[in-house]
């Protein structure tokens, strides 16, 4: 007697998730695409599958609409006969549509008035891309690796067959301004609660990223960007009581939004309002509104009484689980797959819990997938949280795993917070990119990147595999793990211990001795610590390990030069964050 082995793949991950001009529209598209596939899972579960991936069992209602479970977007099921498998893929891609038109619906509501009616009812079809496909095994389970190649490839091949019907766009109407895919359907522009700028346009998928899932309001990156200074300003006991009353007048006018996030308390609205030079562009999205402008006139006088904000820098992390593929062929029978999908929800709830512990505030979470968005003082801090947490996992019961357990590369990309969104996240793949291949491939995954852009500057970064963290203070530098390191320098830089200008004066000894030939080592080495010891630095203790870290790490090629700049570079950027956030220093001062 045979089983069966269902998979289903879900979009469109592009339009869903990457389309996105605001944090909004990508938190949207990533929930959107999470709700549609718990509502495939749910109907495949009805139709009396038993789900492999994802794996909701002990983990209560976790498929009911609205619930914190992630789904991805591809579905793993086994059933006992093929009449069944049919049944639950056409249950699913009911399902999956059905859940999106309630999205659709709900848009519809908030912007009746406002929308192109016949271009709306057009597009909203349509938009779901489902693909499913089946393959037999033996009941004694004895070909199961075989049957998930098999059913992997036939999926592969469904899709290739791309059997959708062309779009017929309408000839002189604008592009969604998101992806371009179809002509924008919003006609009106001063709706509260949806934020679109002059000039934007929205297709139908635009207007549910924008319109729908009301009930959260998803923290804007220039409010996790500001959070640092926000946590200084109560450790320093000032008040930012009359803001808040500011800020509640502009809700009111529609021009900002409350952000619904226990990290966020003391201060729950974007970060937009904290940030004065951006007065102009609120009071602009408000089409000139004179009630507008003279709220934000009041906020800068309130402003200036305050310490300078801190640039608006925010880190992007995106956390990915390495050699996945290698761990799932290993399982051979189906509840060990079921199995592993469990451990792998458990630390997308994991995940997200540790996020908001770091003051962040997760995109996505779904097996061995993060994708955050987090303050700059703590992304290091919750990258280590993630990584233990990820490797805890797999310590015991899984002897499939005893010679090589799984392991999770983490990327940080820390950027300008008003940076386009999509360059953003660019970074933070490419950092984790990075992570995972390194400088070269005897090193490659299980190791944390940190890449820094600051606006008009070419990027830096710094990449290391990850190591035993060194509890007790003192002992090398070379010792400490790679997050470690960058701590210890940003706490000096942020307490004033090391001036600003040194890793420059690095990178420029490096840019000397790139074209010599000759063995350089003890004169590179000389060279930097003779600018390390006329610098006016207070290590104090610490001296004789920072030298002894340079002395060990200058060897070779005057580019172990430029990564110890690089090391000290992006530190610095932490630092101020840190100096920000009251861990040392003056937060007053502001002028780096």
């Amino acid at each position: 007697m045979s089983r069966y082995l269902l998979q289903i793949s879900i979009g469109p991950i592009q339009e869903f998730i990457a389309a996105a001009r605001r944090t909004r529209d990508l938190w949207c598209g990533s929930t959107l695409l999470s709700e549609i596939s718990k509502a495939a899972a749910g109907a495949v579960k009805g139709a009396n599958g038993k789900l492999i991936f994802p794996n909701s069992d002990d983990l209560g209602a976790s498929l009911t609409p609205n619930s914190d479970f992630n789904v991805a977007n591809v579905i793993l099921a086994e059933f006992e006969s093929e009449e069944q498998v049919k049944t639950a893929s056409g249950a699913a891609k009911k399902a999956a549509e059905g859940r999106w038109l309630e999205f659709v619906n709900e848009a519809h509501g908030i912007l009746e008035g406002h929308i192109d009616e016949d271009a709306w009812n057009y597009q909203k079809n349509g938009v779901i891309e489902f693909y499913s496909a089946w393959c037999s095994f033996k009941d004694d389970l004895t070909d199961y690796k075989q049957a998930r190649q098999n059913v992997a490839r036939l999926l592969a091949a469904r899709k290739n067959l791309r059997d959708f019907e062309p779009w017929e766009g309408k000839a002189g109407v604008p592009k969604s301004s998101l992806d371009g895919l179809r002509e924008n359907v919003f006609t009106g522009r001063k709706i509260k609660s949806v934020r679109v700028k002059t000039g934007e346009m929205l297709d139908v998928v635009g207007c549910v990223k924008r319109a729908s899932g009301g009930r959260a309001a998803f923290p804007s990156v220039t409010r996790i960007a500001v959070d640092p200074w926000v946590r200084g300003l109560c450790k320093t006991g000032h008040e930012l009581e009359a803001m808040l009353g500011y800020c509640e007048k502009l809700v009111e006018l529609g021009v900002l939004s409350r952000v619904k996030h226990e990290a966020y308390k003391a201060f729950p609205y974007e970060g937009t309002a904290l940030l004065p030079t951006r007065y102009d562009a609120l009071a602009e999205e408000a089409f000139d509104d004179d009630a507008v402008r003279n709220v934000t006139k009041d906020m800068n006088k309130f402003m200036a009484g305050l310490p300078k904000p801190m640039d608006p820098y925010l880190a992007v992390l995106v956390a990915d689980g390495d050699k996945m593929g290698k761990a799932i062929s290993s399982l051979d029978k189906p509840e060990r797959h079921r199995e592993f999908s469990k451990t792998l929800s458990k630390f997308a709830t994991d995940a997200r819990k540790i996020v908001g512990q770091c003051s962040g505030s997760c995109i996505y979470t779904g097996g061995d997938d993060v994708l955050a968005f987090l303050p700059v003082d703590t992304a290091l801090d919750c990258a280590r949280k993630l990584y233990d947490a990820f490797c805890a996992l797999w310590q015991t019961g899984w002897d499939e795993f005893r010679e090589e357990s799984p392991t999770l590369s983490v990327g940080i990309a820390i950027g300008h917070a008003l940076e386009d969104l999509e360059i953003l996240l660019k970074l933070g793949r490419d950092a984790e990119h990075l992570a995972k291949h390194g400088y070269d491939s005897q090193k490659e995954r299980n190791a944390l990147a940190v890449t820094v852009r600051a606006r008009s500057n070419s990027e830096i970064s710094v990449r290391e595999q990850w190591g035993a963290q060194k509890l007790a203070a003192g002992g090398e530098l070379a010792e400490l793990s790679i997050e470690q390191r960058l701590l210890f320098w940003a706490d000096h830089f942020a307490k004033g211990h090391i001036p600003t200008k040194f890793p420059y004066e690095l990178r420029g000894a490096a840019k000397f001795y790139e074209n010599w030939k000759e063995n350089t080592d003890e004169a590179m080495r000389m060279d930097v610590i003779r600018i390390f010891k006329r610098k006016e630095l207070k290590l104090e203790n610490d001296k004789c390990r920072v030298e002894n870290y340079i002395n060990d790490a200058i060897k070779g090629s005057y580019k172990t030069i430029e990564r110890l700049s690089d090391e000290l570079l992006t530190a610095q950027w932490i630092g101020y964050a840190r100096e920000a956030a009251g861990a040392g220093g003056d937060t007053n001062d502001q002028s780096h």
